[in-house]
């Protein structure tokens, strides 16, 4: 009791030095309708958090939080069920058809997959290491489940090192039939790969964050050789269930015969490091890729051309864009929290219309393209005061029962 009333105590203390933080800057382009955060609502749960996903037909919000997937419902803002039977949820995807969901489960090594009505998971599908950004790709019918612990055999680089083929690092993403739900292989690929997406008409983008690169993988040329290992990519000739293999392609400047045509690598130099989520405007053909620079670079998505580069904030780990209403929005995490908004005029005109005071650690975000709202989660940090020590050995703690889901929108 006596951990709990300090705890309160501290988060309520902490309230009204925040308030001030909540109001909307002065500077903003939409000086009648400016971003605001609309509504809180408290859903709880334990465990650190990280995507989230929606799904715009069944107006669902499915949160990786944790060993569940919560599921709230965006129109009430109630927890309406969630996803067990995981030991820690990274990501979500979902498939066109209404009916299944995918969670990575990263000490798992697995992908589970759960029907979206009942919320029972199905399946388990083996992937590499660490799986933690997950894309669907609705035209070939594949999951790409991005892994981000180093691949089996693949050593990490000493320091002076030299690089090469073997002491490259090396991670994975495993490409999954989700029609059979199983492997069809695993895509050894260079340095470490982090946020993925992809444009819904067979193109998948994945970011290499320790070498400031974008790799683009052509999603249908992939399954054609991983169905096909001694057929060319051109081939039309009916494809039979083939044993899951291995593809080298961690050394870039010399690949094998098997990447060509099937991967590229855009560079994005020194002007975004450690790219940390990107985005797909699938229209347009462009990429908007947030850097740990507190900028969001924009490629041309067709060969990796530098656009523009535009300042967002601090601890950018999610970025989405809003093709209703030519937006785009990063949530950053760092410092206090913020939204940038950032206003997509025409192709290659942008201009950042909004910084938003959020909340601290509200890092990941998902956006309803239909109203246009933005959701984000995060919870309130307290101090236990209970704990021996002294003021020296005080650390700030999550408040139990405070994760929430912050609704934005104009």
């Amino acid at each position: 009791m006596n951990k709990l009333r300090a705890l309160c105590l501290m988060a309520c203390a902490a309230l009204p030095a925040s308030l001030p933080a909540q109001q909307v800057p002065g500077a903003t382009a939409l000086p009648d309708h400016p971003y605001s955060i609309k509504k809180t609502w408290i859903i709880g749960g334990v465990g650190n958090w990280d995507y989230l996903t929606l799904d715009p037909v069944a107006l669902q919000l499915f949160i990786a939080h944790g060993p569940v997937v919560q599921v709230v419902d965006v129109e009430t803002g109630a927890v309406t069920g969630q996803v067990t039977g995981l030991r820690q949820a990274h990501d979500i995807a979902l498939d066109d058809t209404g009916e299944f969901g995918y969670v990575s489960d990263g000490p798992a090594g697995q992908v589970k997959v759960f029907n979206r009505r009942s919320l029972q998971v199905v399946a388990g599908i083996p992937t590499g290491p660490s799986p933690r950004a997950l894309v669907f790709d609705p035209q070939n019918r594949l999951l790409f489940a991005v892994c981000t612990t180093a691949a089996a055999g693949a050593l990490p680089q000493n320091k002076g090192q030299q690089p090469n083929r073997e002491s490259e690092i090396k991670t994975s993403v495993t490409v999954i039939d989700t029609q059979t739900r199983q492997p069809l292989g695993e895509i050894l690929m260079p340095g470490q790969l982090g946020f993925a997406q992809s444009d819904g008409n067979g193109q998948v983008f994945i970011s290499v964050v320790n070498r400031n690169q974008i790799a683009h993988l052509d999603a249908g040329a992939i399954a054609t050789l991983l169905r096909n290992p001694t057929a060319p990519s051109s081939s039309d000739a009916p494809t039979q269930p083939v044993t899951p293999q291995i593809l080298d392609w961690s050394f870039e400047s010399h690949l094998p015969n098997s990447a060509q045509n099937r991967m590229n690598i855009f560079t994005l130099g020194s002007d975004c490091p450690a790219s940390s989520s990107l985005a797909v405007d699938h229209n347009d053909q462009r990429l908007f890729v947030a850097c740990n620079n507190m900028k969001m670079v924009v490629l041309n998505a067709s060969n990796g051309q530098f656009v523009t580069s535009l300042p967002t904030g601090p601890g950018t780990d999610a970025i989405a864009y809003d093709a209703n209403h030519s937006l785009i929005y990063t949530a950053n995490g760092g410092a206090q929290g913020s939204l940038t908004v950032i206003h997509q005029d025409v192709t290659d005109t942008y201009a950042v219309i909004q910084d938003l005071p959020t909340r601290q650690r509200a890092r990941t975000l998902a956006v309803n393209p239909a109203s246009g709202e933005v959701y984000l989660v995060t919870d309130l940090m307290g101090i236990n005061l209970a704990k021996p020590g002294g003021i020296g050995s005080l650390q700030p703690v999550p408040v139990n029962g405070s994760f929430q889901v912050l609704v934005i929108g104009n």
